[in-house]
């Protein structure tokens, strides 16, 4: 999507003008995987005009392969406009993306040798929620990925503007038995699932209820843990200075993935969480850092002034 936001902490009503970026779940969790040099490829439906270009651009200069999306002529891009806001008052998204060109992707028009040619496949909840075809893209996605032997992961990341928690639960409750790997907010495994408790005891009845490889929970100000065929591991967080938090969880799925990737989930999880801290620090959605200040962070524990 496009992302616009006013100067500062201005509000939207106040603004006179906006800064332009572009964003989105699974397209950050592309840009953060290409910074840490893995090779990606963003597949996705966008307008044949000046903002689809704007999207396409923006991810192909930052590493990821745009070369599979699917143009539309006369189709509209994805809007969503962030306040950003200072304690108390909260960061504000306000969304028009209601009949973009990405949800309207439809099954028979996907370029499915791509996923097949993978080791791996990512989304997010925020893909089925947006229509009917996109939920038909998603289960086609996890099938062609699964029959060519790659992994799979999905975030949850319920967005309660795009669909209620029973529509949520229900449609990923079908999705995610052919998932390996699940990650999750501890509270919307909550609301969704009706999942409570204390961090072990939540990962560990989202790994059994799903049978998926490993669940992965994040606590916000607590870290994240897993529960995976090695038992329970809980990592704290780093520590936090927040610039923008808008892409923070999908700097953390990067992470995440770049252990899983390698053959080492814990470390995943560790990787995770610095690449949250240090996107916390970054303007706009997407995570513009690299490998090496992920693991000096991770080496170091801390923030200095490096001259």
């Amino acid at each position: 999507m496009v992302r616009l936001s006013p100067p500062g902490y201005t509000r939207l009503e106040e603004a006179g003008t906006l800064e332009c970026r572009t964003g989105g779940s699974e397209s950050n969790v592309a840009v953060a995987l290409a910074r840490l040099g893995l090779r990606v490829a963003w597949l996705s439906r966008l307008p044949e005009n000046a903002l689809g270009r704007l999207i396409e651009r923006r991810l192909k200069s930052l590493g990821v392969d745009t070369g599979h999306v699917q143009w539309a002529s006369g189709a509209r891009a994805g809007v969503y406009f962030i306040e950003p806001g200072a304690p108390p008052r909260p960061t504000r998204v306000l969304y028009d993306r209601a009949g973009s060109a990405a949800s309207e992707m439809a099954p028979d028009a996907m370029p499915w040798a791509v996923v097949r040619g993978a080791r791996h496949l990512h989304f997010s909840g925020i893909t089925p929620a947006l229509s009917g075809s996109c939920r038909a893209v998603c289960a086609r996605a996890i099938a062609e990925a699964r029959a060519a032997g790659a992994t799979v992961s999905l975030d949850v990341n319920y967005r309660a503007r795009l669909w209620s928690p029973e529509e949520a639960a229900a449609v990923l409750a079908e999705l995610l038995p052919s998932v390996q790997l699940l990650i999750s907010t501890a509270l919307d495994l909550e609301l969704l699932f009706g999942l409570g408790g204390d961090a072990e005891a939540v990962a560990r009845a989202a790994r059994e209820r799903f049978g998926v490889t490993a669940a992965v929970v994040t606590l916000g100000g607590a870290g994240g843990c897993l529960a995976d065929e090695q038992g329970f591991l809980h990592v704290p967080c780093f520590p936090v200075t927040e610039v923008d938090r808008v892409g923070a969880g999908d700097a953390f799925d990067a992470g995440l993935l770049f252990g899983y990737l390698r053959g080492d989930l814990r470390a995943g999880l560790t990787y995770g969480l610095a690449m949250a801290a240090l996107k916390h620090s970054i303007p706009g959605d997407e995570f513009i850092g690299s490998l090496a200040e992920v693991e000096e962070l991770i080496a170091s524990g801390r923030r200095d002034i490096h001259r």
